[in-house]
C-alpha cells in the first residue's frame, strides 16, 4: 500500500476550507490526512485507516469497489489552536474532548499513546462510513457500540486488526472500557440492555457510555443467531432511536428473555484477555422446568458460564455435587485442579480452579441497573436456594482470558 507523507507548505483545501500552513500531510487510499505529530506516526495512521477500510468492507459485507470513490478528510491534532488560527475548523464544528465527524470530514485530538490516537482516528472514521453508506448511523448504543467495535483494535499499519477485545491493559494505553465497566460493576450500577439502547447523544466522549455500547455490540457479534441483525439495523441507521430501537426488538422479542440474561452474564464477565468463543453461553426459553429428579452434567474447564439446561422453579433448593480432576494452565506446568480449587493462586477472591455458580433469573428486573450476581462456591458440594425461577450457570473459577490452556472436565450431579 503506498503512501505519501510530506511537508505542507502550501495552499490546498480542506473540505472547502484553504489551508496554508507547516502541517504534515499524507494521503492513503481512504484517507486525506492533514496534521502535526511526526511524519512517521502520520504515515502509520494512513496506513492503519486503510487497512481497517478492508476489514470495515468484510464486515459490512459489501461488494468489491462499492468504497472506490469514499475518503476522509482529516485532521489529527495535538495543537487544536494551530488549526483553528488556519482557519481549518469550520464554525460549525462544536468543541469536543476526543474526536468528532462531519459528513466525509474528521477532526481527532491526539492522545498520549499513538494506539488512543490511532483509535479515535477509526472510531471516527467508521462514523463517516455509516453515514456514507446508511445516510445515519443509528441511536447513540449503536452509532457508538459499532464504532467502537470498529476502531478497537490490535497492530499497526499493514498488521491492524479491527474487532478485538485488549489482551491487557498494555496493549491499549488509555483505552479505559474496561476500567469504567468493573467501575460500574462494583457499584452496582451496570445498566440494563434496555438502559444501553436508550443512551442520549453527548459529545463528551463519556468512557461508561462507550464501554457498555461497545459490550453490546460485541455480543451482539459473538452470537451467530444476532449477527446478521447487525447488518440490517445498520440499514436502518437514518431512523429515529425510537423506530430504530423497535425494529431490533421485533427481530429479537421471540428470545429477548435470552439475549438480555445472556447480556446479564457478559458484563459479568468481560474483561482482558475475553474470548467471545469461549463465553457463549447456551440457553433457551424451551429449557424445560427441573423435574426435581437427578440430572447429571459435565462442565469444561476451558468455557465460561455454562447453564445446567434446565430452569429451577421458584423456591426450589438444589444440592450441587462435583467430581473430577482437571488441569489448569501448561507454564511453567500444568496444575492438576479438583472442584475447591486450589489455593496458591486467587480470581476475584476465589481459588483458582473452583466449581462456582451463578443463579441467573429467567425474568430480567424492570429497572434502570442490574442487580449484582453473587459468584456462589460450589466445590466438592453445596445447596442453592432458587428465589426466582432461574438458570443455574457454572464455571471453573479462572481469568476471562486464562480458559485456552485449560483442560478437563467436572462431573456435576443436581438433586434436591
Amino acid at each position: 500500500m503506498k503512501t505519501w507523507i510530506g511537508i505542507f507548505l502550501v495552499i490546498v483545501s480542506f473540505g472547502k476550507v484553504a489551508v496554508a500552513d507547516d502541517f504534515h500531510r499524507a494521503a492513503g487510499q481512504y484517507i486525506r490526512l492533514i496534521t502535526d505529530v511526526p511524519p512517521d506516526e502520520a504515515s502509520v495512521l494512513v496506513v492503519s485507516f486503510d487497512t481497517s477500510v478492508k476489514q470495515w468492507e468484510k464486515f459490512y459485507e459489501l461488494d468489491a469497489g462499492v468504497l472506490d470513490d469514499w475518503a476522509v478528510d482529516a485532521l489529527v491534532m495535538r495543537d487544536p489552536s494551530r488549526f483553528q488560527k488556519a482557519g481549518m475548523i469550520p464554525s460549525g464544528v462544536p468543541d469536543f474532548p476526543f474526536g468528532y465527524a462531519q459528513g466525509d470530514n474528521v477532526y481527532v485530538k491526539a492522545q498520549p499513546s499513538e494506539y488512543y490516537t490511532r483509535h479515535l482516528l477509526l472510531h471516527e472514521g467508521s462514523h463517516s462510513l455509516a453515514f456514507h453508506l446508511f445516510n445515519g448511523a443509528g441511536p447513540t448504543w449503536f452509532m457508538e457500540g459499532t464504532a467502537e467495535f470498529l476502531s478497537t483494535h490490535r497492530g499497526a499499519a499493514g498488521a491492524t486488526k479491527i474487532g478485538v477485545i485488549p489482551k491487557d491493559r498494555d496493549e491499549v494505553p488509555y483505552w479505559g472500557r474496561f476500567k469504567a465497566i468493573a467501575s460500574l460493576r462494583d457499584d452496582h450500577q451496570l445498566p440494563t440492555m434496555d438502559t444501553v439502547m436508550q443512551y442520549q447523544p453527548n459529545l463528551l466522549g463519556d468512557v461508561p457510555t462507550y464501554g457498555c455500547a461497545w459490550s453490546a455490540v460485541h455480543l451482539m457479534h459473538a452470537y451467530p443467531e444476532y449477527r446478521p441483525l447487525i447488518l440490517k439495523s445498520a440499514q436502518q441507521g437514518q431512523k429515529t432511536t425510537f423506530v430504530f430501537n423497535r425494529l431490533l426488538r421485533q427481530d429479537i422479542d421471540p428470545q429477548w428473555p435470552i439475549f438480555s440474561a445472556r447480556w446479564r452474564l457478559w458484563t459479568e464477565t468481560i474483561d482482558y484477555g475475553f474470548d467471545p468463543d469461549r463465553h457463549r453461553t447456551e440457553l433457551s426459553i424451551k429449557d424445560p422446568m427441573w423435574d426435581g429428579k437427578p440430572r447429571e452434567i459435565s462442565i469444561a474447564a476451558d468455557l465460561g458460564w455454562q447453564s445446567c439446561g434446565v430452569r429451577i422453579p421458584a423456591g426450589k433448593k438444589v444440592t450441587i455435587t462435583a467430581t473430577g480432576k482437571i488441569t489448569l494452565a501448561n507454564e511453567p506446568k500444568p496444575w492438576d485442579c479438583y472442584p475447591p480449587g486450589v489455593t496458591i493462586k486467587y480470581h476475584r477472591g476465589k481459588p483458582l480452579g473452583q466449581l462456582i455458580a451463578i443463579v441467573l433469573p429467567n425474568v430480567m428486573p424492570e429497572s434502570e441497573t442490574l442487580p449484582p450476581l453473587e459468584r456462589i462456591t460450589i466445590g466438592d458440594q453445596a445447596t442453592i436456594h432458587c428465589k426466582e425461577a432461574s438458570w443455574i450457570t457454572l464455571k471453573v473459577n479462572d481469568g476471562p482470558g486464562d480458559l485456552a490452556d485449560n483442560q478437563g472436565h467436572y462431573k456435576v450431579q443436581l438433586q434436591p
